[in-house]
């Protein structure tokens, strides 16, 4: 049900481009206060408008297109940010079914005991019902975002900012 629809992509970034996402990780952009739907009472923190960045909507785009296999026209480009205890709520990112989402893991430093993947619901299912995928640095997955996801709990061992970089796209 969900495996089909997800593929997971490890070593996905090169050293120069980690480096740039992480000057940008770095930066004071960062805003608090975002949700993945408007009722939702979990904010995050969240850089918005990377797709103006041609390093995003271009390079790292095409790197996108290039293993997906797959033509897009994107939707927007940011990075959220959670913090230990945190988690995101189920949602969607949209209801079309051409609706994609690749989401790079960023940390670098990054242990399993901190949690903090992305976990996917089963259609109708409550919430043990899920699949989640571990957090990786340097990873990606790619999935169909009218399935219902979040970021899973963060440990309280982690004291940081867990990054993801979201691509929302639209395939052709």
């Amino acid at each position: 049900w969900i495996l089909n629809m997800l593929i997971k992509y490890d070593n996905f970034l090169c050293s120069q481009e980690i480096s740039y996402i992480t000057s940008i990780i770095n930066s004071p952009r960062w805003s608090w206060g975002h949700y993945s739907y408007e009722s939702s009472e979990n904010f995050f923190w969240k850089i918005d408008g990377l797709e103006e960045d041609s390093f995003f909507s271009e390079r790292i785009l095409n790197k996108i297109k290039e293993v997906t296999r797959d033509d897009f026209t994107v939707d927007k480009i940011y990075m959220n940010g959670h913090t230990a205890g945190g988690s995101g709520k189920p949602h969607q990112d949209t209801k079309d079914d051409n609706g994609r989402t690749f989401l790079i893991y960023c940390n670098q430093d990054w242990q399993p005991k901190f949690g903090g993947g992305t976990s996917f619901l089963k259609e109708d299912a409550v919430l043990g019902d899920v699949v989640t995928v571990s957090y990786t640095p340097n990873s990606a997955i790619y999935f169909q975002n009218n399935i219902f996801h979040f970021a899973s709990p963060i440990s309280k061992d982690f004291n940081g900012l867990r990054v993801t970089l979201a691509f929302k796209l639209l395939k052709s």
